[in-house]
Protein backbone atom coordinates (compact mmCIF):
# COMPACT_ATOMS: atom_id res chain seq x y z
CA UNK A 1 0.00 0.00 0.00
CA UNK A 2 1.83 2.93 -1.42
CA UNK A 3 0.46 6.35 0.33
CA UNK A 4 1.23 9.94 1.13
CA UNK A 5 2.73 10.06 4.78
CA UNK A 6 2.67 12.99 7.24
CA UNK A 7 6.36 13.01 8.54
CA UNK A 8 4.38 14.99 12.11
CA UNK A 9 3.04 12.53 14.16
CA UNK A 10 -0.14 13.22 15.62
CA UNK A 11 1.90 12.31 19.19
CA UNK A 12 4.68 10.48 20.78
CA UNK A 13 4.58 7.31 19.79
CA UNK A 14 2.97 4.59 22.32
CA UNK A 15 5.31 1.85 21.74
CA UNK A 16 8.18 1.02 23.08
CA UNK A 17 11.81 1.46 21.55
CA UNK A 18 12.22 -2.21 20.44
CA UNK A 19 9.62 -2.37 18.89
CA UNK A 20 10.13 -0.83 15.09
CA UNK A 21 7.88 -3.09 12.60
CA UNK A 22 4.23 -3.82 13.25
CA UNK A 23 2.49 -6.17 11.59
CA UNK A 24 -1.27 -5.69 10.73
CA UNK A 25 -3.78 -8.32 10.35
CA UNK A 26 -7.48 -9.40 9.73
CA UNK A 27 -8.53 -12.10 12.58
CA UNK A 28 -12.02 -11.14 12.23
CA UNK A 29 -14.04 -8.88 9.84
CA UNK A 30 -13.03 -7.13 7.18
CA UNK A 31 -11.86 -3.33 7.96
CA UNK A 32 -12.98 -0.63 5.95
CA UNK A 33 -10.14 0.11 3.12
CA UNK A 34 -9.94 4.08 3.88
CA UNK A 35 -9.90 2.92 7.38
CA UNK A 36 -6.82 0.73 7.50
CA UNK A 37 -4.92 3.25 4.76
CA UNK A 38 -5.75 5.82 7.49
CA UNK A 39 -4.50 3.76 10.37
CA UNK A 40 -1.87 2.51 8.89
CA UNK A 41 -0.48 6.22 7.53
CA UNK A 42 -0.68 7.02 11.67
CA UNK A 43 1.80 4.30 12.53
CA UNK A 44 4.22 5.35 10.16
CA UNK A 45 4.00 8.48 11.27
CA UNK A 46 5.72 7.42 14.03
CA UNK A 47 8.07 6.00 11.92
CA UNK A 48 7.42 2.29 12.14
CA UNK A 49 7.30 -0.25 9.24
CA UNK A 50 3.39 -2.05 8.37
CA UNK A 51 3.63 -5.31 7.35
CA UNK A 52 0.20 -5.98 5.92
CA UNK A 53 -1.14 -9.11 6.01
CA UNK A 54 -4.38 -8.96 4.72
CA UNK A 55 -6.24 -11.41 2.36
CA UNK A 56 -6.31 -10.31 -1.08
CA UNK A 57 -9.60 -12.02 -1.39
CA UNK A 58 -13.41 -10.78 -0.99
CA UNK A 59 -14.81 -10.86 2.14
CA UNK A 60 -16.65 -14.18 2.92
CA UNK A 61 -19.82 -12.97 4.32
CA UNK A 62 -19.05 -11.11 7.65
CA UNK A 63 -15.71 -12.68 7.99
CA UNK A 64 -12.54 -10.72 6.24
CA UNK A 65 -12.18 -14.15 4.97
CA UNK A 66 -11.92 -17.46 5.14
CA UNK A 67 -10.69 -19.25 8.13
CA UNK A 68 -7.96 -20.58 6.64
CA UNK A 69 -6.63 -17.73 4.90
CA UNK A 70 -6.62 -15.37 8.11
CA UNK A 71 -5.14 -17.91 10.13
CA UNK A 72 -2.31 -18.34 7.33
CA UNK A 73 -1.68 -14.76 7.91
CA UNK A 74 -1.55 -14.50 11.51
CA UNK A 75 1.09 -17.45 11.23
CA UNK A 76 2.95 -15.42 8.82
CA UNK A 77 3.15 -12.83 10.94
CA UNK A 78 4.56 -14.80 13.79
CA UNK A 79 7.17 -16.62 11.67
CA UNK A 80 8.26 -12.97 10.40
CA UNK A 81 11.20 -12.53 12.78
CA UNK A 82 11.43 -8.76 11.47
CA UNK A 83 7.88 -8.27 13.21
CA UNK A 84 8.01 -6.85 16.25
CA UNK A 85 4.47 -6.32 17.59
CA UNK A 86 1.04 -7.76 15.90
CA UNK A 87 -2.16 -5.30 15.47
CA UNK A 88 -5.33 -6.38 14.86
CA UNK A 89 -7.14 -4.08 12.09
CA UNK A 90 -10.60 -4.56 13.52
CA UNK A 91 -13.02 -6.80 15.96
CA UNK A 92 -16.31 -7.84 14.61
CA UNK A 93 -16.61 -11.60 14.56
CA UNK A 94 -14.63 -14.39 13.42
CA UNK A 95 -11.59 -14.69 16.28
CA UNK A 96 -13.06 -18.13 18.08
CA UNK A 97 -13.21 -19.91 14.12
CA UNK A 98 -9.45 -19.71 14.31
CA UNK A 99 -8.59 -21.39 17.84
CA UNK A 100 -8.78 -24.72 16.79
CA UNK A 101 -6.42 -23.75 14.00
CA UNK A 102 -4.05 -21.94 15.67
CA UNK A 103 -0.53 -23.22 15.59
CA UNK A 104 -0.15 -22.83 19.47
CA UNK A 105 3.69 -24.25 19.49
CA UNK A 106 4.44 -21.46 17.03
CA UNK A 107 2.48 -18.93 18.62
CA UNK A 108 4.42 -20.03 22.36
CA UNK A 109 7.70 -19.98 20.63
CA UNK A 110 7.10 -16.27 18.93
CA UNK A 111 5.44 -14.83 22.01
CA UNK A 112 5.15 -11.45 20.05
CA UNK A 113 2.66 -8.98 21.38
CA UNK A 114 -0.71 -9.45 19.74
CA UNK A 115 -2.64 -6.30 20.54
CA UNK A 116 -6.64 -5.99 19.75
CA UNK A 117 -10.01 -6.24 22.38
CA UNK A 118 -13.76 -7.24 21.59
CA UNK A 119 -13.61 -10.40 19.22
CA UNK A 120 -10.05 -10.64 20.04
CA UNK A 121 -10.98 -11.63 23.74
CA UNK A 122 -11.11 -15.07 21.94
CA UNK A 123 -7.68 -15.08 21.10
CA UNK A 124 -5.86 -13.66 24.18
CA UNK A 125 -8.13 -15.95 26.40
CA UNK A 126 -6.58 -18.57 23.68
CA UNK A 127 -3.46 -17.51 24.23
CA UNK A 128 -3.63 -17.25 28.03
CA UNK A 129 -4.76 -20.69 28.06
CA UNK A 130 -1.28 -21.97 26.23
CA UNK A 131 0.40 -19.87 29.25
CA UNK A 132 0.82 -16.65 26.41
CA UNK A 133 0.79 -13.59 28.47
CA UNK A 134 2.14 -11.31 25.85
CA UNK A 135 -1.36 -9.92 24.45
CA UNK A 136 -2.58 -6.00 24.94
CA UNK A 137 -5.86 -5.10 24.89
CA UNK A 138 -5.73 -2.17 23.38
CA UNK A 139 -6.03 0.07 20.34
CA UNK A 140 -6.49 -1.33 16.69
CA UNK A 141 -5.69 -0.11 13.13
CA UNK A 142 -8.76 0.22 11.14
CA UNK A 143 -10.52 2.01 14.43
CA UNK A 144 -8.55 3.65 17.48
CA UNK A 145 -5.83 4.06 15.30
CA UNK A 146 -7.68 5.32 12.28
CA UNK A 147 -9.71 8.05 14.56
CA UNK A 148 -9.27 12.22 13.43
CA UNK A 149 -7.10 14.19 14.57
CA UNK A 150 -9.51 17.04 14.53
CA UNK A 151 -10.50 18.94 17.90
CA UNK A 152 -11.73 17.70 20.02
CA UNK A 153 -10.36 14.31 18.53
CA UNK A 154 -6.79 15.40 18.92
CA UNK A 155 -7.15 15.34 22.80
CA UNK A 156 -9.12 11.92 23.10
CA UNK A 157 -6.41 10.20 20.93
CA UNK A 158 -3.45 11.40 23.31
CA UNK A 159 -5.22 10.54 25.94
CA UNK A 160 -6.12 6.65 24.28
CA UNK A 161 -2.33 6.73 23.26
CA UNK A 162 -0.98 7.61 26.41
CA UNK A 163 -3.09 4.74 28.29
CA UNK A 164 -1.94 2.45 25.22
CA UNK A 165 1.51 3.21 26.11
CA UNK A 166 1.19 1.97 29.78
CA UNK A 167 0.06 -1.23 28.83
CA UNK A 168 3.39 -2.34 27.58
CA UNK A 169 5.49 -2.13 30.93
CA UNK A 170 4.05 -1.20 34.34
CA UNK A 171 1.61 0.93 34.95
CA UNK A 172 -1.34 2.83 37.52
CA UNK A 173 -4.71 3.92 37.61
CA UNK A 174 -5.61 6.37 40.24
CA UNK A 175 -8.88 8.05 41.30
CA UNK A 176 -6.66 11.06 40.36
CA UNK A 177 -6.41 10.17 36.91
CA UNK A 178 -8.30 7.13 35.03
CA UNK A 179 -10.05 5.63 38.04
CA UNK A 180 -12.20 9.14 38.23
CA UNK A 181 -15.09 8.42 37.75
CA UNK A 182 -14.91 4.71 38.97
CA UNK A 183 -17.50 3.15 41.68
CA UNK A 184 -16.43 0.81 44.53
CA UNK A 185 -19.26 -2.29 44.90
CA UNK A 186 -17.17 -4.35 46.81
CA UNK A 187 -14.65 -2.73 49.07
CA UNK A 188 -11.26 -4.74 49.99
CA UNK A 189 -7.39 -5.81 47.84
CA UNK A 190 -6.27 -8.31 45.53
CA UNK A 191 -3.82 -8.92 43.35
CA UNK A 192 -3.59 -11.53 40.63
CA UNK A 193 -3.28 -11.94 36.84
CA UNK A 194 -5.17 -9.18 34.72
CA UNK A 195 -7.86 -10.60 32.25
CA UNK A 196 -9.55 -7.91 30.09
CA UNK A 197 -12.12 -9.32 28.16
CA UNK A 198 -15.51 -8.43 26.04
CA UNK A 199 -17.89 -10.07 28.42
CA UNK A 200 -20.11 -12.14 25.54
CA UNK A 201 -16.69 -13.49 23.85
CA UNK A 202 -15.71 -14.81 26.83
CA UNK A 203 -18.72 -16.68 27.92
CA UNK A 204 -19.17 -18.07 24.57
CA UNK A 205 -15.74 -19.70 25.35
CA UNK A 206 -16.84 -21.03 28.85
CA UNK A 207 -16.56 -25.01 28.27
CA UNK A 208 -14.67 -25.05 25.70
CA UNK A 209 -10.37 -26.52 25.36
CA UNK A 210 -9.96 -22.63 24.78
CA UNK A 211 -11.15 -21.17 28.17
CA UNK A 212 -8.45 -20.70 30.28
CA UNK A 213 -8.45 -21.28 34.41
CA UNK A 214 -9.33 -17.83 36.09
CA UNK A 215 -8.91 -18.60 39.18
CA UNK A 216 -7.50 -16.19 40.88
CA UNK A 217 -7.83 -13.89 37.95
CA UNK A 218 -9.04 -9.61 38.13
CA UNK A 219 -11.12 -9.89 35.75
CA UNK A 220 -12.06 -6.46 33.45
CA UNK A 221 -15.17 -6.39 31.55
CA UNK A 222 -16.89 -4.27 29.02
CA UNK A 223 -19.56 -4.77 26.29
CA UNK A 224 -21.02 -3.05 23.54
CA UNK A 225 -25.22 -3.06 22.43
CA UNK A 226 -26.27 -5.68 24.42
CA UNK A 227 -29.57 -5.28 26.58
CA UNK A 228 -29.44 -5.12 30.45
CA UNK A 229 -30.92 -8.71 30.25
CA UNK A 230 -28.33 -10.19 28.35
CA UNK A 231 -25.39 -9.11 30.84
CA UNK A 232 -27.22 -10.20 33.48
CA UNK A 233 -27.57 -13.75 31.62
CA UNK A 234 -23.78 -13.67 30.89
CA UNK A 235 -23.08 -12.93 34.73
CA UNK A 236 -25.61 -15.16 35.47
CA UNK A 237 -23.96 -18.26 33.46
CA UNK A 238 -20.00 -16.75 35.06
CA UNK A 239 -21.73 -17.05 38.62
CA UNK A 240 -23.45 -20.65 37.77
CA UNK A 241 -20.10 -22.27 36.28
CA UNK A 242 -18.44 -20.86 39.50
CA UNK A 243 -16.36 -18.27 37.99
CA UNK A 244 -16.83 -14.93 40.03
CA UNK A 245 -16.92 -16.92 42.86
CA UNK A 246 -13.29 -17.68 42.01
CA UNK A 247 -12.20 -14.30 40.94
CA UNK A 248 -9.10 -12.16 43.03
CA UNK A 249 -11.56 -8.65 41.55
CA UNK A 250 -13.54 -7.77 39.25
CA UNK A 251 -13.35 -4.01 37.33
CA UNK A 252 -16.70 -3.42 34.91
CA UNK A 253 -15.92 -1.26 32.30
CA UNK A 254 -18.27 0.28 29.84
CA UNK A 255 -21.07 -1.23 28.54
CA UNK A 256 -22.75 1.33 25.79
CA UNK A 257 -25.60 0.77 23.76
CA UNK A 258 -27.71 -0.72 26.86
CA UNK A 259 -31.31 -0.68 26.40
CA UNK A 260 -32.02 0.42 29.81
CA UNK A 261 -28.17 1.33 31.16
CA UNK A 262 -30.40 2.59 34.54
CA UNK A 263 -30.87 -1.22 35.19
CA UNK A 264 -27.32 -2.08 34.78
CA UNK A 265 -25.80 -0.64 38.48
CA UNK A 266 -28.65 -2.48 40.34
CA UNK A 267 -27.52 -5.75 38.10
CA UNK A 268 -23.88 -4.90 38.73
CA UNK A 269 -24.22 -4.76 42.63
CA UNK A 270 -26.28 -8.19 42.59
CA UNK A 271 -22.90 -9.79 41.30
CA UNK A 272 -20.45 -8.42 43.10
CA UNK A 273 -21.20 -10.14 45.59
CA UNK A 274 -20.54 -13.57 44.54
CA UNK A 275 -17.09 -12.35 44.02
CA UNK A 276 -14.84 -12.91 47.53
CA UNK A 277 -12.81 -9.14 46.60
CA UNK A 278 -13.05 -6.15 45.64
CA UNK A 279 -15.13 -4.92 42.50
CA UNK A 280 -15.43 -1.58 40.73
CA UNK A 281 -17.90 -0.48 37.92
CA UNK A 282 -17.34 2.41 35.85
CA UNK A 283 -13.61 2.42 34.40
CA UNK A 284 -13.18 4.02 31.07
CA UNK A 285 -12.87 0.58 29.28
CA UNK A 286 -14.37 -0.86 26.06
CA UNK A 287 -16.08 0.12 23.39
CA UNK A 288 -15.61 4.20 23.72
CA UNK A 289 -12.52 6.61 23.40
CA UNK A 290 -10.72 7.01 24.64
CA UNK A 291 -10.24 3.92 26.26
CA UNK A 292 -7.90 2.53 28.63
CA UNK A 293 -5.68 -0.28 27.69
CA UNK A 294 -4.26 -3.42 29.63
CA UNK A 295 -1.92 -6.30 29.41
CA UNK A 296 -3.28 -9.81 29.14
CA UNK A 297 -2.40 -12.14 32.21
CA UNK A 298 0.47 -9.81 33.91
CA UNK A 299 0.42 -9.12 37.39
CA UNK A 300 -2.48 -6.63 38.56
CA UNK A 301 -3.07 -5.05 42.15
CA UNK A 302 -6.69 -3.45 42.79
CA UNK A 303 -7.60 -1.80 46.10
CA UNK A 304 -11.07 -0.11 46.56
CA UNK A 305 -11.43 1.87 49.19
CA UNK A 306 -11.52 5.28 50.31
CA UNK A 307 -9.20 5.50 46.93
CA UNK A 308 -9.27 3.24 44.43
CA UNK A 309 -5.70 1.98 42.70
CA UNK A 310 -5.45 -0.55 39.70
CA UNK A 311 -1.83 -1.40 38.57
CA UNK A 312 0.33 -3.71 37.01
CA UNK A 313 3.78 -4.98 36.92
Amino acid sequence: MNEAVNTVPPCPSPFPSTVRNIGVFCPAGAPPPEKLAKGCRKLRQWGFHVCLAVPDSAPDRYLAASDEERVQAFHQLLEDESVDAIMAARGGYGCARLLDRIDWQLWETSPKPVIGYSDLTALHLGALRHGITTGICGPMVASEMARGLDEPATAAFTTAVHWFARAWGAGECSTEGALASATVLQPGAASGFIVPATLAVLVSLLGTTHMPDLEGAILVLEDINEAAYRVDRYLTQLRQTGVLQHLSGLVLGAFGGCDYPEWLPQTFEEFAGHVPGPVISGLPFGHRFPSLSFPVGRTGFLEAGDEIRFSWL
